[in-house]
């Protein structure tokens, strides 16, 4: 019989392409993982050889990355790798897509947020956008009640108010056209550079240049002795800092992780003083913004315990408000026929009205005698302003404050997305200057709540001086001054800062009444068992005081428990309705 010839495993076109192979010369199959390299180079046999199957043999091992890359690239095959391509690729547009799409909405919100911010803080026009930005981002860190936070991040507006005067008295960009005071200027030792000439200036620039001063003062204060690591950019008071002089630091709190260093820090704020003189010394400011730092300056030194030099302060503001009202006068000496320069008394002579501004000066003055206990120089002028406000002349127009427009806020989606699309589509007009005070009040509807704090003031200090009954009657009547004051104002939104004055002014004087009335109670109780005491040992007349004194705390007590009844039905306006408003303008986190 022929040799049978064998038929090999690959059928189809693997027979064509190959040769027949002889049976005599034919090698014997073997696995697939049992080969040599001489096997590599010899015939083809029957099973195609897979080197990569085999075992290391003889031959090393490659590293183990190229021996993965071989074996994913094998189990890749073209369809594959298209179709993860395609994958790939479509993954790569859908997240560019939705990425700028988030990008343009968090622009487009951010954008809708300053416009917000601009209505209820508006900026000069003329300023840049990176000038106005740093301003009005700096009130709204002043006022964190309207901005949904709950306390002043004062190194934030430290920062933004150092960036806008950078700004501002660069003479090469924004503040092109301010000059020293006198050749190179003036440098006071302990203070700095005075102040500039700015009068060829704008209003609208002058106005805000005043309030970034203003506000980097208010910052200084709160930031007074805190250091900032500006290598890991954080501010914190100097227990917290690490550094020789302080080898013991307290811990920092549990949110923050980053613990400042002492060489790398440095003051967080210059001197609340450096901000106030430049606002004093300035030439282009009118009498109200220099007043209004001379004032927050001497409250400031007051607050730090200097009272000769916060006495000087208010000298000075005496000196700035009669300096405003005699450019009025047809004669600087008439001057004196209003105030009292030394004592800050208004004199009343029923024909030349003190002018708003010394109002404010001698309320002030009254203020800090009556902190240091100078009850009869504070009591005298309280009751001269108090007679000058009852002699101002009432106003022919109905009172209106100067409100900037702002939409209300509700839990309504629709109605916040259309409130939004309006306050970008109205332009914001920057508002008109406040009057510059050298002129008389008119009296308003909101010169009744004056009038109440400054009634509350008197009965105060006649209740620790001289007369308790008197005291207290002068407080009943601020009471019920104030609360006549605040049902007339009503609850119209252009009124609500009158209306918040007045009702600190109740708050403040239902408190005063309170323990004013608690004392008398205990005053009369002690009293009472004292007449009983003596009423066992007294001849004639024991009783007879005995009963005299149980009727004087019946008394007492019986206004205390209709005081406390008048507290709860007034509560609606003397509650602030947040249990952190106390804290909320003037406290700072360094968190």
């Amino acid at each position: 019989m022929l040799p049978r010839v064998p038929t090999p495993r690959i059928p189809g076109p693997g027979r064509s392409l190959r040769s027949p192979i002889p049976h005599s010369i034919r090698h014997p199959s073997r696995p697939f993982t049992q080969h040599s390299q001489l096997q590599v180079i010899s015939p083809p046999l029957g099973r195609p050889q897979l080197p990569f199957l085999s075992s290391a043999g003889n031959r090393p091992l490659p590293p183990f990355s190229i021996h993965l890359r071989q074996h994913f690239a094998r189990l890749i095959s073209t369809e594959r790798r298209n179709y993860y391509k395609r994958r790939f690729s479509n993954w790569l547009k859908y997240t560019i897509s939705f990425s700028a799409i988030l990008f343009l909405f968090q622009v487009v919100r951010m954008g809708v947020y300053q416009e917000e911010l601009e209505h209820q803080w508006p900026t000069p026009p003329e300023w840049s956008w990176k000038s106005r930005w740093c301003l009005r981002a700096a009130h709204a860190q002043q006022n964190p009640e309207k901005i949904g936070k709950l306390m002043t991040d004062w190194a934030m507006v430290a920062g933004y108010t150092r960036a806008v005067l950078e700004r501002l008295e660069d003479r090469n960009g924004e503040g092109k056209g301010i000059v020293d005071q006198g050749e190179g200027g003036f440098l006071v030792e302990g203070v700095g550079r005075t102040g500039f000439d700015i009068t060829a200036k704008s209003e609208p620039w002058r106005r805000g240049y005043f309030q970034a001063l203003l506000s980097a003062a208010k910052a200084a204060e709160s930031l007074e002795g805190w250091l900032t690591d500006r290598k890991q950019r954080i501010t914190a008071p100097p227990e917290y800092v690490v550094g020789p002089s302080n080898p013991r630091p307290r811990p920092m709190p549990t949110k923050q992780k980053v613990i400042p260093r002492e060489e790398d820090c440095e003051p967080a704020s210059p001197s609340p003083e450096t901000f106030y003189m430049k606002i004093l010394t300035t030439r282009g400011f009118d009498t109200r913004q220099k007043l209004d730092a001379a004032l927050a300056y001497a409250e400031w030194l007051d607050y730090k315990g200097l009272k000769d030099t916060a006495r000087d302060m208010y000298t000075w503001a005496i000196d700035i408000a009669a300096t405003g009202a005699s450019s009025s006068l047809s004669s600087p000496s008439d001057i004196s026929k209003i105030i009292d320069v030394k004592t800050g008394v208004l004199k009343n002579d029923g024909t030349t009205l003190p002018t708003e501004n010394l109002i404010r000066v001698s309320t002030a003055l009254a203020v800090h005698h009556a902190r240091h206990n100078n009850l009869p120089s504070a009591l005298s002028i309280f009751t001269s302003v108090l007679k000058a406000h009852r002699s101002l002349a009432p106003s022919s127009s109905p009172f209106t404050m100067p409100t900037l427009p702002s939409l209300p806020r509700s839990n309504d989606i629709f109605l916040n997305f259309f409130n939004s699309l309006k306050t970008v589509l109205i332009p914001v007009e920057y508002p008109p200057p406040q009057p510059s005070g050298d002129e008389p009040p008119l009296r308003t509807l909101a010169s009744a709540c004056d009038e109440a704090a400054l009634m509350t003031y008197i009965g105060e200090i006649i209740y620790a001086s001289s007369s308790k009954e008197s005291g207290l009657a002068w407080t009943r009547d601020a009471v019920d001054l104030a609360e006549s004051a605040i049902l007339d104002l009503g609850n119209s939104e252009e009124l609500s800062a009158p209306r918040a004055r007045c009702a600190d002014c109740l708050r403040v004087g239902l408190g005063n009444w309170k323990t004013m009335v608690s004392g008398l109670v205990v005053l009369a109780d002690r009293e009472e068992r004292e007449a009983v005491e003596k009423a066992k040992s007294a001849w004639y007349g024991g009783q007879k005081k005995v009963v005299e004194m149980k009727d004087q705390r019946r008394r007492w007590e019986a206004e205390k428990a209709i005081l406390d009844d008048r507290a709860k039905r007034l509560e609606a306006y003397t509650d602030d309705g947040s249990a952190f408003a106390g804290i909320a303008p003037n406290v700072s986190l360094f968190t």
